[in-house]
């Protein structure tokens, strides 16, 4: 099977996911709309979503990662004025160690979403996949080419 631009399905497929891991959003979503919008085969604008939303998931997850330590510094330092504590969170070494254990957090997030693009990346050049069960659900409930026609 060849995409309308004369490349194998599997192929573009695994450009998209390599796309996903090393490109950066932007040109992620420009080809992810191209395949859209202009590709008919229903495994290419599976393949295209799912790459969409596992660098939204882990954009998003990387957020809340990055937010928690702030929020726990500033609970603390509020409890710690409520009850008029004297210890301070403000310990340069109580910090630096939660900050350590966050950006550990968000390697291993990070790693975790690599691996899994590459192994989608390398499955897609065989037209195969490793399911997702709620982008599945997405999938066939928003995207799917013969409902919107």
């Amino acid at each position: 099977m060849k995409a309308k631009l004369g490349i194998h399905v599997g192929f573009f497929a695994c450009i998209v996911f390599l796309l996903a891991m090393f490109g950066g959003l932007t040109p992620l979503l420009l080809v992810a709309g191209y395949v859209l919008i202009c590709e008919d085969n229903d495994f290419l604008r599976m393949s295209a979503i799912k790459a969409l939303l596992i660098v939204i998931f882990v954009a998003l997850l990387n957020y809340l990662i990055g937010v928690i330590p702030d929020i726990l510094f500033d609970l603390f330092d509020w409890f710690s004025r409520i009850f008029n504590a004297e210890t301070s969170f403000n310990s340069l070494g109580a910090i630096l160690k939660i900050n350590q254990i966050f950006n550990f957090i968000h390697w291993i997030v990070n790693t975790c979403e690599e691996v899994f693009l590459l192994l989608l990346a390398f499955l897609a050049c065989g037209i195969k996949t490793v399911p997702v069960p709620f982008v599945e659900k997405l999938i066939e409930k928003y995207a799917s080419k013969e409902q919107a026609a």
